[in-house]
């Protein structure tokens, strides 16, 4: 596949931000319009907001990286293979960790807008939209980039076509998720309710009458990552609302988390959040 700047003609952008075309407008005079899209892929800190929302719709996919909603009350963090749908006049803050950013997005209007997304089951923001790992989504992105560098009469229609390819195949990982976490849903659920335990990989995998192999290899399909490494997402998640809301000492967060070792939970955290947990409570006091 071709990187997304190959499809870019004399485009003068920022650094690490890929944008096909620029342009924000309602209409309705089409069923479906794309006004611009983009590819951004940053390893920087940085805050994606609209003050007063735009007049068209948004829909952006999470490539890698984390995305806090930081603006609403209703707090909504997005990883990567996660959707959301922007409608017009919609504020919006983002803020991005300190991980690569890597995200697709495109702008778009339409009289159809409404139906397709409903037809589609595609939920609007602040409601995110969760696809399997494995989706054609970014190739189909990737065919609207190259759409944008056609110059004949018949762009704007293509544009159009490749916009809704993109709405069907976020439909279909959408499905294929669900599908596919209902049959772990015995193990998701245990998980989720006691993930600050001690966990047994086969264990988990006898709620779902498999072997090891094969639950770990489904639950992969289905989530993106192993078992192991979603228990310690969802712990280290839990750590970064602690340190938030709390001044608890950091072995104490440590043993709610579910390490006994302080020092492991440091070099995990460290890991996932590429900050000590003490210098992450710092930082979180200079904003």
């Amino acid at each position: 596949m071709k990187d997304s700047r190959f499809y870019l003609d004399n485009v003068v952008i920022p650094e690490g931000v890929i944008s096909t075309s620029f342009g924000n407008n309602f209409s309705v005079e089409h069923p479906l319009f794309v006004n611009c899209g983009a590819c951004i892929n940053t390893p920087v800190q940085h805050i994606n907001k609209s003050d007063h929302g735009r007049l068209d719709y948004q829909l952006l996919y999470l490539v890698s990286g984390c995305m806090k909603d930081i603006l609403n009350e209703n707090e909504t963090i997005l990883y990567p293979g996660d959707v959301i749908v922007i409608p017009p006049d919609t504020p919006w803050k983002f803020e991005c960790t300190g991980e690569v950013i890597y995200f697709y997005c495109v702008h778009f209007t339409g009289s159809e807008v409404k139906n397709r997304l409903n037809e589609y089951g595609i939920e609007l923001f602040p409601e995110k939209n969760k696809t399997c790992s494995e989706n054609e989504i970014p190739r189909r992105f990737h065919r609207l980039f190259e759409g944008f560098s056609k110059k004949d009469r018949f762009k704007n229609r293509d544009l159009a076509n490749f916009l809704e390819g993109i709405l069907i195949e976020t439909s279909r990982a959408i499905e294929r998720e669900q599908f596919e976490k209902a049959v772990l849903s015995k193990s998701i659920r245990y998980i989720n309710d006691f993930y600050t335990t001690s966990i047994s990989i086969p264990s988990l995998a006898r709620m779902e009458n498999m072997c090891v192999s094969l639950f770990n290899a489904t639950f992969k399909k289905a989530l993106g990552i192993t078992p192991t490494k979603y228990i310690i997402k969802l712990r280290m998640q839990y750590a970064v609302e602690l340190l938030e809301n709390s001044d608890l000492p950091i072995n104490e967060i440590a043993s709610m988390c579910g390490y006994k070792d302080t020092n492991f939970f440091i070099r995990t955290f460290k890991e996932i959040l590429k900050v000590p947990p003490l210098v992450y409570r710092k930082n979180l006091k200079h904003r």
